[in-house]
């Protein structure tokens, strides 16, 4: 008998004796489906999440290089040290000279925004605080915005500190519900303000309304919202910005990061043995920094489905070391017969994998069906990937190798006389 008879006669053995026992062959899986549903669902979930934040960063970003005094994600727990503290932010010459001697940077654009959210009014209508920020005529361009309605402020209206506002979607309904507000005033903590455009709907993510805002010309923050003295030290000072810039095309985003670091250096007189004291970044930080928070999440939910399999494989041995006892008189008549030790070996090898693998696609199917019902009844982003069903099916299959192989072994080295004489 060939190998290939020899593997197709003991699979259709080791079916048959697993569908003899259907309840304890499902009682035996129970652990593997548990575990590797576990693993699925969990998987599809983070998966949801990264591609939904992924879109959400190139959509809200388009290749944004932003520049700041600290990169995002630093850990403030045990206070903001010294030499963080004491770092200057940027002003509007340091925009200016970024623009003019990097020939891979397109455009820049400054950043900031009051301490504490806006309450905007027209009329009798009031919102909520909202998320208010100033930049300048460039920030369509640097961040890849549209606008649905009117129009976005111009260089001359920044430079004359214009009280002229832009808003988001959801700010504008809250005002004006279905008009679109276009050259009516409006008071942002009782400044009037000349409404001149909409932006196109962002949509929300992670808890933040990207329609919930509204953009004003940069000057009129230190203007109208001064910080108080309590302040964190990350907040942005009178005269201190936030910049944003955009390379000439999206190849050129490594280079344009070189030479705003270049250019920055040179003006802060910053030695070549000295570390520089602020950060060039790219949207990718923030897909790393959100990689790193779901890589401690993914670890520790691994475990615990690990955990959950490795006591479903210790139930399948069980039941495998039970069904070698059972069997004992068949393996002798069947060594008797001329049964090599490899052919009982794989038959009881077979019915471990069989049984894991089993588990394994029901696993599959349970992960699957809740990923699928948790993206139908809520808001949450999933997505179950490819490499993530091929990696629980073949792993759940070693686990049926690896606790399988000792039962397989034992039955394999049974005497066929002792064998008979088993009752």
């Amino acid at each position: 008998m060939g190998i290939l008879d020899l593997v197709v006669e003991t699979f259709a053995m080791a079916r048959s004796a697993l569908l003899a026992n259907r309840l304890r062959s499902i009682l035996a899986l129970l652990g593997i489906v548990i575990g590797v549903g576990t693993v699925i669902a969990m998987v599809a979930l983070i998966n949801g999440f990264q591609r939904s934040f992924q879109q959400s960063i190139q959509s809200f970003g388009n290749n944004t290089i932003y520049v700041r005094r600290i990169r995002p994600g630093v850990n403030f727990a045990s206070g903001v040290p010294e030499s963080l503290k004491t770092r200057r932010a940027f002003s509007i010459e340091d925009a200016h000279a970024i623009l003019a001697q990097c020939p891979a940077v397109r455009a820049v654009s400054p950043f900031k925004f009051p301490m504490g959210g806006v309450k905007m009014s027209y009329l009798q209508k009031h919102t909520k605080p909202t998320f208010v920020y100033g930049t300048n005529e460039e920030y369509l361009l640097t961040h890849s915005y549209d606008l649905s309605r009117g129009r976005f402020f111009t260089q001359p209206e920044v430079q004359r500190n214009t009280n002229v506002v832009v808003l988001g979607k959801d700010t504008r309904e809250a005002l004006f519900g279905d008009a679109s507000g276009l050259g009516r005033t409006i008071h942002l903590d009782g400044v009037p303000f000349t409404v001149i455009g909409e932006f196109e709907a962002r949509g929300k993510f992670l808890g933040n309304n990207f329609d919930e805002v509204a953009c004003i010309p940069y000057p009129l923050v230190d203007k109208y919202w001064r910080l108080p003295d309590t302040a964190p030290p990350w907040f942005l000072k009178k005269g201190e910005l936030a910049l944003d810039a955009l390379a000439t095309s999206p190849d050129q985003s490594e280079e344009a990061m070189r030479q705003i670091s270049e250019v920055l250096r040179v003006r802060r007189h910053l030695p070549s043995n000295k570390l520089n004291d602020f950060v060039v970044f790219s949207d990718d930080a923030f897909l790393a920094l959100y990689n790193t928070v779901t890589g401690g999440i993914f670890a520790l939910m691994t475990l615990i489905s690990s955990i959950s399999l490795i006591v479903g494989g210790i139930g399948v041995m069980n039941i495998m070391l039970v069904a070698v006892t059972e069997r004992t008189r068949e393996i002798g008549v069947r060594k008797a017969l001329g049964a090599p030790r490899r052919a009982i070996l794989l038959q009881f090898l077979i019915e471990a994998i069989l049984l894991t693998a089993t588990g394994g696609l029901l696993g599959v199917l349970l992960g699957g069906g809740v990923s699928f019902a948790v993206r139908a009844a809520s808001p949450l982003p999933t997505y179950v990937s490819a490499w993530s069903v091929v990696t629980a099916l073949v792993f759940s299959a070693l686990v049926g190798v690896f606790f399988g192989l000792y039962p397989a072994m034992r039955a394999s080295r049974l005497d066929p006389v002792d064998s008979l004489r088993y009752e």
